[in-house]
């Protein structure tokens, strides 16, 4: 019988960069959508289109990826997924019309998928029990990657247009993928041959969406990335194209934005065992609202600035940061049979979010900031109300964790 891979530091590094990868791909190019639309020929917006076409696939990709690991494992699905990546992040280099950037774009989605899915999946197998404060960790990567990228990105456009971001989330997907292949032994030893077959795939995930607790987190963690996600695609064009900043000065200030996840997700891996999923994300959603209803009030009272718009969405990403991996855990601690379903899960339901935001705000484009800042609060207010009209209290005396194997 093949050992099981003990919890390492180099594991844990590995997969934070897997855990990262969609949001590399994304973050890298967002500074540069207007300088790829022009050289494209393209619309006004397909930019945008470009970036919900990646989180729909990378969203429905997780449903069939995820369980297809419970049943041939982890390592094979996630070789495969990451050479997807690498051809499809290729012809994204190549494309010389919007068109063609958007199906390579798809296709990148479907491969980075693999990675987020597969990381939560392998956290849960090999850190078992104490998987929580693991999966709040590879979240915050995630989040340094939001950070860090747009940052990076800024500048690479300044110096090589659209291609050198590109090219920078093909050589990290290179190295993820030379780091499985040299890395990464086989976590799940208990493969479920029933498991990701497409026949009996919805039956399983209504029955995972059974429980009361993994359904809430899950609308919780879509209407709560679709906030943030409106404010992701549609911040490019407002801070260059209204409030006229370069590349480089929008990538610092959306770096600045977003710290507040590292923020959040620390203060979550620090409590979850203690406080518990639901209580940590009835906290978070109660960030994101407040910070998108201020974010409203200062746009309609004072106007578009670069600190009206910035300082309040510092509240809403630490309400995120607290969000994401806390809902995340919440449903896959649970779940140790099928963690891959569940990791699905609540992969399909963050970027289900993104995907709905993000195909709105393509289409209310109108020149002005209002239909980011309109769908943000909507999303966020969807967020808070539909978490606390499902989520029941928790009786006396119930632990806020338990472990189902």
């Amino acid at each position: 019988m093949p050992t099981h891979p003990l919890p390492s530091r180099v594991l844990l590094i590995l997969l934070v960069v897997l855990t990262a990868l969609g949001e590399i791909s994304t973050q890298l190019i967002i500074p540069s959508l207007g300088t790829l639309e022009r050289d494209l020929l393209a619309s006004p917006g397909s930019g945008v289109l470009a970036l919900a076409v990646f989180v729909g696939s990378f969203g429905v990709g997780q449903l069939i990826l995820g369980p297809l690991s419970d049943r041939i494992g982890r390592r094979p699905v996630l070789l495969g997924g990451l050479s997807l990546y690498l051809l499809a992040t290729t012809g994204m280099l190549l494309a010389s019309s919007m068109e063609t950037f958007i199906a390579a774009r798809l296709l990148q989605g479907l491969g980075a998928c693999a990675a987020l899915v597969l990381a939560r999946a392998i956290v849960r197998d090999v850190w078992q029990a104490q998987a929580a404060p693991a999966l709040a960790l590879t979240v915050i990567g995630m989040l340094c990657a939001i950070v860090v990228s747009p940052m990076l990105g800024g500048f690479l456009a300044s110096q090589g247009g659209w291609q050198l971001p590109v090219f920078a989330a093909l050589l990290v997907g290179l190295g993820a993928l030379l780091a499985v292949l040299t890395i990464y032994k086989e976590s799940n030893q208990a493969l479920d041959p029933q498991a990701g077959q497409l026949r009996g795939l919805l039956g399983n995930y209504l029955d995972l969406l059974k429980g009361r607790s993994c359904r809430v987190l899950a609308l919780a963690l879509l209407f709560t990335y679709g906030a943030m996600f409106a404010v992701i695609a549609g911040s490019s064009s407002v801070y260059i194209g209204l409030l006229g900043l370069s590349s480089a000065e929008y990538g610092l200030t959306f770096g600045f934005i977003v710290s507040g996840l590292i923020g959040g997700a620390l203060l979550t891996r620090r409590m979850i065992l203690q406080v518990g999923p639901e209580r940590l994300v009835a906290i978070g959603v109660s960030f994101v609202a407040v910070g998108a209803v201020a974010t409203l009030a200062i746009y309609k009272l004072l106007g578009l600035s670069v600190l009206g718009l910035s300082l309040p969405q510092v509240l809403v990403t630490f309400g995120g940061g607290m969000v994401l991996p806390a809902a995340v855990a919440g449903a896959v601690m649970p779940n140790a049979h099928r963690a891959g379903l569940a990791a699905g899960l609540m992969g399909f339901a963050q970027m289900l979010g993104a995907t709905c935001s993000g195909l709105l705000l393509s289409v209310m484009q109108d020149g002005t900031a209002w239909p980011m800042v309109l769908l943000h609060v909507l999303f966020a207010l969807c967020a808070f109300f539909v978490f606390h009209a499902l989520r029941r209290p928790r009786p006396a005396g119930v632990p806020v964790a338990h472990e189902q194997s």
